[in-house]
């Protein structure tokens, strides 16, 4: 069903990623590490679900999202010891029988348990442990991290993935994130300093629907459900949703429980979506108001050069301020992929978000 808005599990329910699940099916034949990259509510967490399950390997899944800011490190092994929890029954007792003997580890029935103290659980010899299974098993074992960038806090995370892809042949780690910067930052690819400099991993990019696609999702969607809504109404839906597809989901899910199909809907998903995406924005601009100056401004104007964007934090601030500082407020909303740069112009990436914050502007003070 595409207008189920929970994360989807099965490939008849994953509208037009055949691309991308041909992409990382063939990336397990030789990659150790395969990142999945989006903007947010282009459907990362279902590609990433389908792909796991269409692999017919053992897998377990972490979805980081709800952890708190900054989460400690026995917040995230919690995550790993449900996520073992979760194994497929086909693999459970073989694996569970693999960790017995490993420090930390306690099998508590038909459940494992993980000593989550600083000194318990020593994941490296964890996942050793898990590459021997899987080898004896002759398979590969699947590790996905949903929103890797927010336990970015952990610098021990970049070392265990370096020590997993060099160490561990049978295991393959797979990353998802909307904060693509912040991602990228946290993994360190390219720092020299990071665990992981140079390594070597497979990404995979979904996109926003370009407008036949949109039409395309939608009219297969109300096929599904049995409504045929005017074209015009199609047609303004697509122009406001501007493919994002979350946000199209949602409104395919409420035509579904009205039994009927209007403007006046796809207005309430604006509504709805554009308190969800300010609150979202509202975590960073916490941290300063001048994110709510850049973010307001450009609801505002849609699109601004960087001298623009300068010239009305001053405006704002009644001073003057340096360009690296300037820089530096722009390149943290391009890394928590709030805006976007094209041809040295910016705007915000999300429509919604543009028309939550039109609504009720961000605070600047």
């Amino acid at each position: 069903m595409y207008f189920d808005p929970r994360p989807k599990t099965r490939r008849e329910d994953l509208f037009n990623r055949e691309e991308e699940l041909k992409l990382f099916s063939n990336a397990l034949r030789y990659a150790s590490l395969i990142v999945i990259t989006g903007l947010r509510r282009t459907g990362k967490t279902s590609f990433m679900n389908v792909a796991l399950t269409e692999s017919n390997r053992p897998s377990i899944s972490l979805d980081l999202r709800g952890l708190p800011y900054n989460p400690s490190r026995a917040e995230i092994v919690r995550k790993l010891e449900a996520a073992f929890n979760r194994i497929d029954r086909k693999w459970f007792s073989s694996v569970l029988g693999a960790l017995r003997h490993v420090k930390g580890v306690n099998i508590l029935g038909n459940a494992v348990s993980l000593d989550w103290s600083r000194k318990g659980i020593d994941l490296a010899e964890l996942f050793d442990r898990v590459d021997i299974w899987a080898r004896e098993e002759d398979t590969q074992f699947l590790i996905a991290f949903d929103e890797i960038q927010l336990i970015r806090g952990e610098k021990s995370i970049p070392r265990l993935f370096a020590h997993i892809i060099d160490v561990n042949r049978n295991i393959i780690l797979i990353v998802t994130g909307s904060e693509i910067g912040l991602l990228f930052e946290f993994l360190g690819f390219d720092d020299p300093e990071s665990p992981l400099y140079g390594r070597h991993y497979t990404e995979i990019k979904t996109h926003n629907f370009e407008p036949d696609e949109s039409q395309a999702f939608l009219e297969a969607g109300f096929q599904q459900i049995g409504l045929s809504p005017p074209a015009e109404v199609l047609n303004y839906a697509i122009q406001k949703l501007d493919g994002v597809v979350g946000w199209l989901t949602l409104f395919g899910a409420k035509c579904r429980d009205y039994n009927k199909c209007n403007r006046e809907i796809v207005n309430e998903v604006m509504r709805e979506g554009g308190k969800l995406a300010r609150a979202e924005a509202l975590k960073l601009v916490k941290l300063s108001h001048r994110y709510g100056v850049v973010l307001n401004f450009l609801a505002k104007v849609e699109t601004a050069s960087w001298t623009q964007i300068k010239a009305t934090l001053e405006a704002h601030e009644n001073r003057s301020l340096p360009n690296p500082r300037v820089t530096d407020i722009i390149n943290k909303l391009i890394k928590t992929s709030l805006i976007l740069k094209r041809d040295n112009k910016y705007n915000i990436a999300d429509p919604l978000l543009a028309y939550g914050i039109l609504q009720e502007p961000l605070p600047t003070e």
